[in-house]
């Protein structure tokens, strides 16, 4: 074995080790994490959300094929021992192997922007789940929670309340879209009259 194939082999093998702690790294970021994170005191910062989403589906993408570079690379150096010829002409293999290359990329771009959205919807949820959790350990919930849980649930998944609909059947539809069960009971804050 020469020195440069073996230095090769040494190199692939560690890109492959490298990979296995980017993807390790970036796995922690979670959708409930990125939730976590986007939340200010009082508020949350949807744009933050976004980043993030993007950003993890950014190194998932990247590390994938990084990941495949590396072991295609290192299999072609450990188990191929002698190059041998595939293409008579070198240019018809330079540009299949262009071609094959760019259109392995688009399907990622693809995985990519669906990763994303994936990302982003499960951080929203987090983050409207726990929310709405908070507005029910409240006894009475306050008008002001009511109205918190509207702005939430409108600004993240465009759910509003119906004008006819009373605030024990829109907590009832939020419950089920979040996954929660509610209170046997629940005390709402008795609206006064002015004056």
């Amino acid at each position: 074995m020469l020195i440069d194939r073996f230095a090769s082999i040494i190199s692939a093998i560690l890109g492959l080790a490298g990979v296995m702690f980017v993807l390790k790294g970036i796995s922690r970021l979670s959708p409930d994490l990125i939730a976590k994170v986007s939340q200010t005191y009082l508020e949350f910062n949807v744009t933050q959300i976004h980043n993030l989403a993007s950003q993890k589906a950014d190194f998932v993408t990247g590390a994938v094929l990084v990941l495949m570079a590396c072991s295609i690379q290192t299999g072609a150096l450990l188990f191929l021992r002698e190059p041998f010829l595939i293409f008579e002409d070198y240019w018809y293999a330079a540009g299949l192997a262009v071609a094959t290359s760019i259109l392995i990329m688009v399907v990622f771009f693809g995985v990519n922007r669906g990763m994303s959205k994936h990302y982003q919807e499960r951080a929203k949820f987090s983050l409207a789940k726990s929310y709405f959790q908070a507005v029910l350990k409240q006894d009475p919930i306050l008008s002001q929670h009511l109205k918190t849980t509207e702005e939430v649930a409108s600004s993240l998944f465009g759910i509003e309340k119906g004008p006819d609909e009373s605030d024990i059947d829109f907590l009832n539809r939020l419950a089920q879209r979040f996954e929660i069960s509610l209170p046997k009971e629940l005390h709402l804050e008795e609206e006064h009259a002015p004056g």
